[in-house]
């Protein structure tokens, strides 16, 4: 991220914490509900919601590159799917947004065009083949392997994300052995019923005493300068707490936001909402902003929020984790 980009997101903290103003930082827009795999813990690909047009989507990044939004990361279902996603991409990239996306690896080698365009590409990686493969369908796992190895041939900066459950909590030496192999990172996340997910993830969640066991690890790996690990430990201490949290001052909303597919804002994808939501095509993007409840939920442990939480609280520890934000 360039120097002006650097300070521009400082001045942007320092604004939503101390002048209460609403300034749409980093943003995650859902661009479809559509998928290449079905998960056990997502139902995203049995929805269809109407998805917005280039059209819609370019003046949305417009409103928001007005209001200060730096970087926006692309999301689904599989983002990839859709015929326009280059160019979705590089308007992102000509308004001088770094874009993101998180991707499944099916598709990410015959789009590696748009993924060469991207700044960070996250992939989801859940652990062992047989493990990732009973999660999310056969085959998968080859097709991040096949994925990973082409970033890194191709120099495109990527990362993994796992989503921690009873079936991969053991395996956290092996998935950390293949962020090394590829020297990357791994963004560790603890499970949990989206609104828009499956009706039980019982079948599939930790027991207590074995995810506390794994999250003790990678803490322990951390504090030794493990660097293939995403979450700070300050990160890492509040999830052991899953799936009680200890009560922590979120700022979604205010320096983050969600984009659904239809173009609803709303400050979370993981609480449900018993009122209507302001939508991107309203017009006026301040005043939608400025229409988005308040959160108010048992607690966050999503890796990427619940930093942005931190650094909006000044916990500076945490920068270092944080760099796909301000270094990019």
């Amino acid at each position: 991220m360039k120097i002006h980009d650097k300070l521009f997101c400082v001045i942007s903290i320092l604004r939503c914490r101390f002048l209460k103003q609403r300034v749409p930082l980093a943003v995650r827009w859902q661009l479809t509900d559509r998928c290449t795999l079905k998960c056990r813990y997502c139902n995203i690909w049995k929805t269809r919601s109407e998805e917005l047009g280039f059209d819609r989507i370019r003046r949305g990044i417009d409103s928001l590159a007005a209001l200060g939004m730096k970087r926006v990361s692309f999301s689904g279902g599989e983002a990839l799917l859709r015929n326009d996603i280059g160019e979705i991409v590089r308007y992102a990239v000509k308004k001088n947004i770094y874009p993101e996306m998180n991707t499944n690896g099916t598709l990410v080698i015959n789009k590696i065009d748009v993924v060469k365009q991207l700044d960070y590409l996250k992939i989801s990686f859940d652990g062992p083949e047989s493990v990732h493969d009973y999660l999310r369908g056969k085959g998968s796992y080859r097709s991040v392997m096949e994925a990973a190895e082409e970033c890194r041939k191709r120099g495109v900066a990527f990362g993994f994300a796992t989503t921690l459950t009873r079936y991969n909590i053991e395996a956290i030496p092996e998935i950390l052995k293949v962020a090394r192999r590829f020297n990357t990172i791994v963004a560790f996340q603890p499970l949990k019923q989206l609104y828009r997910g499956v009706e039980n993830i019982t079948e599939i969640a930790p027991e207590q005493e074995g995810y506390r066991k794994a999250v003790s690890i990678l803490l322990a790996e951390k504090l030794s300068g493990n660097r293939n690990i995403r979450n700070s430990p300050a990160g890492l201490r509040h999830i052991y707490n899953w799936p009680r949290y200890k009560r922590l001052a979120c700022r979604a909303g205010k320096i983050f936001c969600i984009i659904n597919v239809n173009g609803d804002i709303c400050p979370c994808d993981r609480i449900h909402y018993d009122r209507s939501l302001p939508n991107i095509a309203a017009g006026n993007m301040r005043e939608a902003l400025a229409q988005l409840p308040e959160v108010h939920c048992e607690g966050c442990g999503f890796c990427g929020s619940l930093e942005l939480n931190y650094l909006m609280s000044f916990k500076i520890e945490i920068l270092s984790s944080i760099k796909r934000i301000i270094d990019g």
